[in-house]
């Protein structure tokens, strides 16, 4: 059996636009007014691209999220 998992890589200042922090994805349901199971919903729907902190936290950019939100959910 072939698993292939999605890989996150940990956000570096060549992964981030300069400016662009990093947030959970609990603070990016916040910032857009939605609930976190629904941010987890974009995420596997591939709406937006997530990477990894380095002690292994789901986490998007403000750039990223900004995409999402310039698509219209």
């Amino acid at each position: 059996m072939n698993e292939e998992s999605q890989q996150f890589e940990a956000p570096t200042a060549n992964a981030t636009e300069p400016g662009s922090r990093c947030l959970t994805i609990a603070q990016a349901a916040d910032a857009i007014g939605v609930d976190s199971f629904t941010m987890l919903s974009f995420i596997q729907r591939g709406k937006v691209n997530p990477t990894r902190s380095p002690s292994g936290e789901i986490m998007l950019t403000e750039s990223e999220l900004a995409t999402l939100t310039e698509k219209g959910q």
